[in-house]
């Protein structure tokens, strides 16, 4: 399995991915992401915690998951990002378009306050 999401109140879905270093699996993802947002949700935490690396791939999958939940209303946080991750973020300049944080549990508070 390459993710799988669950729920939090009832508003947010966290997402855990398992890797997104390969376009075929991203295309499987980003199908059920678009599902949870046919199907109303518009609220997600990203939990990158099994994963230690991205390449250019995964980057895509984070700018995909931002503008989706944007354009339905909603919202994306980024939960338990490994070191390497945060410096391909900074190293792209893309460090600032995301909400990072530390845990799930903070990365929720952030998207419901």
């Amino acid at each position: 399995m390459t993710h799988s999401f669950s729920q939090h109140n009832d508003q947010i879905q966290i997402l855990q991915v398992h890797s997104l270093l390969n376009e075929y699996d991203n295309k499987s993802i980003m199908q059920d992401v678009e599902n949870q947002i046919s199907q109303g949700w518009t609220k997600f935490v990203l939990d990158l915690s099994l994963m230690d690396i991205m390449n250019s791939v995964g980057l895509n999958f984070l700018i995909f998951m931002m503008k989706k939940s944007q354009k339905s209303g909603g919202n994306l946080a980024v939960a338990n990002a490994s070191d390497n991750i945060i410096k391909l973020l900074e190293v792209t300049k893309l460090k600032s378009f995301f909400q990072l944080s530390p845990s799930v549990d903070e990365a929720t508070k952030n998207l419901e306050g």
